[in-house]
Parts: structure tokens; sequence; C-alpha cells
């Protein structure tokens, strides 16, 4: 069928056929709201539920960086994830900095307000998760905010390895917060009965939070520790550690030795985690169950 085109010309029929329809599923621009409706449709995170899982992930870290939240709860999808920090930052439930990666490069980092603090309390409750789980609002320091970010996708890498074993994740404790019950129990001790007292409070309060203790007494901390429930209701533990590039030979070797999951915090320390035997899945100081492989972790 002809017509008249633009200018009164005359539009002839396309003769070529039909073009066949895309075998590319993902044939819309990631980050586009229309990709989220489809994925809405089939049935994905819906946006909220990707929210309240970042905001928790906040307060329960202190520090993540923006990139990291973007991939690990917002599917690395840019738009989405800066419409869900911009209506926060609106509502005075966060605040965004920038801070100093190991290789010097800039990064974006953001925290919890202690109005979103208790907003993510608010909402981790109404998801069921753990009422012992600590949400803070925590003070940015850009000179620890690379190690806090690091510890972050640490964490996030070894979620992901339990979700594929169809574990539930149900707590998660950073270095501080272990370090403190330890202390506690342990200075209660010495006050009231002396210093061999207060020894065996801390290494019975340590064997009851699964951290190893050495052959000269001292508790091994990991920079944070997950706790989780199996497909068969078992629980279990995972100590993170986010090595950097200072750490000593020694201190790795023996919190490798001890089970920790070794993560690698920038190349120098992926470099360092290679040269002993712990850069491939199959690192010869992994001893623990199969959730201890390590997975190297750079900003």
């Amino acid at each position: 069928m002809r017509g008249t085109g633009m200018f009164d010309r005359t539009v002839e029929p396309d003769p070529r056929p039909a073009a066949p329809p895309s075998r590319n599923p993902e044939r819309m621009r990631k980050g586009h709201r229309r990709e989220y409706a489809a994925d809405r449709a089939r049935g994905s995170t819906s946006f909220s539920e990707r929210c309240a899982g970042a905001l928790t992930d906040i307060g329960v870290h202190g520090a993540v960086s923006y990139r990291d939240l973007s991939a690990a709860r917002f599917g690395g999808h840019p738009y989405t994830t800066r419409r869900a920090v911009n209506a926060w930052i609106r509502e005075g439930l966060v605040k965004e900095a920038t801070a100093t990666g190991p290789n010097g490069n800039p990064f974006k980092v953001i925290a919890l307000t202690p109005r979103g603090a208790a907003e993510a309390r608010k909402t981790a409750a109404k998801r069921g998760q753990d009422p012992r789980q600590r949400i803070e609002a925590a003070p940015l320091q850009r000179s620890q905010a690379a190690h806090d970010t690091a510890v972050y996708r640490a964490c996030t890498a070894e979620r992901e390895r339990l979700r594929q074993r169809s574990a539930t994740v149900r707590r998660v404790r950073l270095d501080r917060e272990l370090r403190r019950t330890v202390a506690r129990g342990s200075e209660s001790a010495r006050i009231k009965y002396g210093k061999r007292a207060a020894d065996t409070e801390r290494h019975s309060i340590a064997r009851e939070l699964g951290l190893p203790v050495d052959d000269r007494g001292r508790v091994l901390y990991p920079d944070a520790q997950i706790e989780y429930e199996d497909a068969d209701g078992r629980t279990g533990r995972v100590n993170i550690e986010a090595v950097s590039g200072d750490y000593r030979e020694p201190a790795v070797k023996a919190k490798a030795a001890a089970g920790f999951a070794m993560h690698a915090s920038g190349p120098a320390a992926a470099a360092l985690l290679r040269r002993l035997g712990l850069g491939s899945e199959k690192g010869s100081w992994l001893r623990g169950p199969a959730d201890r492989d390590p997975t190297t972790v750079e900003l």
C-alpha cells in the first residue's frame, strides 16, 4: 500500500521481510526503568525489597561503597541505585562521601545517619531479621573506608556462596562487636576473680563465638563473621578476613590455617595470597568447610 509521506513524497512499502524476534534477553539498556518493570513481571525482587536489604547492609557494615552496594542489591544498575540513594539523602537516611581506595583512586562511600539507622532497624524487624543483629549509624572515617567496604564485598561473596548452598544468613558480626563481647566478659571475670579467671573466661567466650585461639592463648578475630542456617536446619559460622597489602605472612597463615575465608583487598594482597598458595579456590591453607574458598576483593 502506497502512502503520502513528509513533503508529499510517496512512501514505498519496505520490501524486506519482517525481522525475527530478538533472542537477546538483555535487549533493554541496563538500568532502564522498563527493565525493572519486566523483572517484576517475572517475579524478581521488588525495588522496595532491594532498598530494604541495601539499608540493612549499610547499617550492618557501617560504610559501604556505592559501586558494591549497586552490585550487591541493585543488580549493578546505576539508574536504580542512584534513584534509591537520592531518595535516602532527601529523607535524611544516609550520608555520602568520597574516600580513597588502596590504589589511590577515589570512590563513593555511603553510611547511615541516626535517622537512617532507626529506619533500617524497623525495616529489618518487619523482614524477620534476627533481633540480635546490630544496625548502627557509624561515623564516616575516610581512612578506614577502604577496609570497611572491602569487608562488605567479602561478606557479599560469602553470602552468595551460602545462598547457592540453600543456606540462610541469620546474622553478621563485625570485628568490633566480637571484640567487645569477649572483652566485656573477660573484664567482668577479672574484676571478680583475677587475671587467670579472665583468661579462662576469654577463651570460653571465644569458643562459644566460634573464634579460634592460637597456641599462645590469643583469640584470632576475623573482620566479620556470618552466622547461617543450612537447608537441613543446622547452624554454622564463616569467619571472614579482608586481607590488605600490608598484612604480614605469619598473620595470614595463622588465620587461613584456622579456617578463615581469606579475601584480598587490592592487588598487593592478591599477590600475597597467591604467594602463600591462597590465590585459587584450592588454597593449601584452607582447612575448614567448603565455604572457606578464597575470593579476590578489590576496590
